[in-house]
Order: C-alpha cells, then sequence, then structure tokens
C-alpha cells in the first residue's frame, strides 16, 4: 500500500463505479488490453431492469455472439400507410437482451483473479494527493490510476420543456398462433403519429410468435405509462387484429433517454472520468447508444494503452455537433412533425447512407446532401435560433 493512502482505504489500478452496460464493457476492453494493472476494482449498486439494446453494423463486433437476433432488411411505415422496405446490407441490425450481455460478460470478468466485485452505494468522489477516491457505504477505495464514473446523472431536467426526451413503453409478447415476419424489423412506424411530436411504434419479431412492441416518443413533455399500453393494444388490435385473449404478455421494459446535448469536455489527463451516459456518450439525436459506447471505450482503452493522455474522451467534429443540435431543436420546437422528418430522410436517402450518417461516418459533402432532403425552413429556423442564443 503507498504511504499517500489513507489508513482503511482499499487501493487500486482502476475503479470502475457502476456495474451497468458502460460500466462492464469497459471492463470488458481492460481485461483484452495490453495495459498493466494490479487490481480492478468494479463498484455495483444493485441489479438493473432488462433493457434491450440494438445496433447496427457492418463489420464483426466482439458481442455479435450475444445477440438474440439480427435483420438485414428494416421497414418504415409513413403515416399515411405507406410502407418503405430498406434493405440495409451490408449493415446488419442486431438486438441484444442485458440479461443474457451481463451474465456473459460477468463470467469472463470473474474468471479473471485481478478483477473484484463489491455491492456498494457510491456517496462521493474526491481527490488524495495524486490519487482519486471514492466513497462509498462499504468503505473508501482509491485507484492510483483512474476512476472510470457511470452513475452520475447527465444534465437533464426531465420536467422542462425546453429539453427533448426519448422516453418509451415496450411490451414482449407472444401469440397464440404464427402470425410475424420474423426476417423484418420495422424501425418506425409512424401511423399512430398524430401530432407533430415524433411518435412511432417499434416492432422487433424475433419469430414467428414473438415480438417486441415499443411505443416511442421523442418529446418535451412526458405521458403517463397506462397511455403507452393503451396505445400499443390498440396498435395489436387495429394492425395485427390481436385482442387481449391472443397473447401472452411475457415482459415489460420501459425507460426515459435525453436528447439534449450538453458538451461534457474530458481528456485522459483527468483522474476521475466519467463514461457512459454520465459521460454524453448516449447520441443525442438519437438515443442509440450500445455501439456509440463500444467504439468509445475502445478507443479509450487504445489511447491509454499508447499513452494519448492528451486525447479527448469524445472527438467530434463542430459540424457533427451542429448537426445534432438542430436537429434536436426541431423536434423541439415541433413547427414540423418529427415523423416527416424521418420520413423524407428514409424516402430520399438510401439506408445504408442514412446508417452512416446515424453513425457519424458520412463525409461533411454527404451530410449537406443530405440536409437538402429535409423540410428547408424549420431546420433554417432552428440553425438561426442556435445561433443566436449562443
Amino acid at each position: 500500500m503507498n504511504d499517500i493512502a489513507t489508513e482503511n482505504t482499499q487501493q487500486y489500478t482502476y475503479i470502475i463505479a457502476g456495474g451497468g452496460m458502460s460500466g462492464l464493457s469497459l471492463a470488458y476492453y481492460l481485461a483484452e488490453s495490453q495495459l498493466p494493472y494490479e487490481r480492478i476494482l468494479i463498484l455495483e449498486q444493485g441489479s438493473e431492469s432488462p433493457k434491450t439494446w440494438c445496433f447496427w453494423s457492418n463489420e464483426d463486433h466482439p458481442f455479435d455472439a450475444y445477440a438474440e437476433h439480427e435483420w438485414k432488411d428494416l421497414v418504415i411505415q409513413s403515416f399515411d400507410n405507406q410502407a418503405l422496405d430498406l434493405s440495409i446490407d451490408p449493415f446488419v441490425y442486431r438486438k441484444i437482451e442485458s440479461t443474457t450481455w451481463t451474465q456473459a460478460i460477468l463470467e469472463k470478468l470473474k474468471s479473471n483473479p485481478k478483477f473484484e466485485f463489491v455491492q456498494a452505494t457510491v456517496e462521493s468522489f474526491q481527490y488524495h494527493g495524486k490519487f482519486a477516491q471514492v466513497l462509498t457505504s462499504q468503505g473508501k477505495f482509491e485507484a492510483t490510476e483512474k476512476i472510470f464514473d457511470s452513475i452520475s446523472p447527465y444534465p437533464c431536467n426531465l420536467t422542462d420543456p425546453k429539453e427533448l426526451k426519448q422516453h418509451f413503453v415496450g411490451l414482449f409478447i407472444e401469440t397464440n398462433f404464427p402470425l410475424f415476419d420474423s426476417s423484418k424489423a420495422t424501425l418506425f412506424d409512424f401511423r399512430i403519429a398524430f401530432t407533430n411530436a415524433c411518435e412511432f411504434m417499434y416492432v422487433l419479431p424475433t419469430s414467428s410468435r414473438t415480438a417486441l412492441f415499443e411505443h416511442t416518443f421523442f418529446s418535451n413533455t412526458l405521458i403517463e405509462e397506462t397511455e403507452y399500453l393503451k396505445q400499443i393494444k390498440a396498435y395489436l388490435f387495429a394492425y395485427y387484429g390481436l385482442s387481449d385473449d391472443d397473447y401472452e404478455i411475457k415482459g415489460r421494459e420501459k425507460g426515459i433517454i435525453p436528447m439534449n446535448y450538453v458538451e461534457i469536455p474530458q481528456n485522459l489527463h483527468q483522474k476521475i472520468v466519467k463514461i457512459g451516459t454520465a459521460g454524453g456518450f448516449v447520441k443525442a439525436s438519437t438515443g442509440y447508444s450500445f455501439k456509440r459506447t463500444q467504439e468509445l471505450l475502445k478507443n479509450l482503452v487504445s489511447k491509454l494503452e499508447s499513452n494519448q493522455w492528451n486525447a479527448k474522451v469524445i472527438t467530434q467534429t463542430r459540424f457533427k455537433v451542429l448537426l445534432d443540435r438542430i436537429f434536436i431543436q426541431v423536434l423541439v420546437d415541433q413547427q414540423v412533425k418529427g415523423s416527416s422528418v424521418f420520413e423524407k430522410l428514409f424516402q430520399k436517402n438510401s439506408a445504408t447512407r442514412m446508417l452512416r450518417f446515424l453513425d457519424e461516418k458520412t463525409s461533411t459533402w454527404e451530410d449537406l446532401r443530405l440536409m437538402t432532403t429535409v423540410p428547408t425552413w424549420p431546420f433554417m429556423k432552428a440553425f438561426f435560433k442556435i445561433v443566436f442564443n449562443r
């Protein structure tokens, strides 16, 4: 134990606060890395409710094996009942159940004697000399290298009508008879979008009898859970002819994802680094986080291996950030239906270009071309509002 460590303080090379998706993903990449470490502590704060993580990719990913199902064809249903079939080859859209993934990662990490797990409530972070410490309900722990914080709240006021949120409730159902085409996933069904808020149904069939139906809003204000459930049941009856007696609810999920853009500048000189939602890893304009988190954490560990201490945790061009902020402002202002924005983007651009755009892998020229396919006036007003506010 180093002399600078206080009495009764346990010391580790790295400490990961939070055993959720981002914390365990980072632990996985640390275990796979060439970084020297003596001990790594993962502080768990209790079990999390089951979640569904989806992502698209055109290359192999270390977690592909844990996918429950995958699709190469997607569907978008427009408000006026026009179906747009999208072939996303060479991309594949995958669905991972959090419980399956978490169990597999935990088994791998717990077989490594250098990883330790402690169930504790995190109370605060502080610096002690040249080291960082975390105070918990189980005592004080110190990191000689870094503490990675995945539990601090992201700055979003859920009651503020000026801040956009993605909120949803989903039902996992099993029908009494074969009904679904499991080769196609419905990314957006806008037939339920009767207001200017971006509202849609998201449908992921995993077999001929099982599917996830998720009612999703991109909006400023939240609604009661009973309203989501009412909409899902009405949707099942209207578009699949399913009454309550025709299916069994196997599970539920719900969530609120902040869609406001807050810059969280961090570099690897810092002893305490925020990751996951706490670190702004969720793409503000879409709410997708799984794949982006993997890429950011894998790059973070790679930079640590090569001693790039000046490297930023998140590297984004100002132009990409501006596009994100404009898109969010358009959805906040609701001067055009959110559904029509998405419909036009997918109708006038190839599916693969859209997926690359959402992954921030398109060039500036491609971005400019893509911006010509959205409703011009609402986006111009959003642009000038952002510039004026700044």
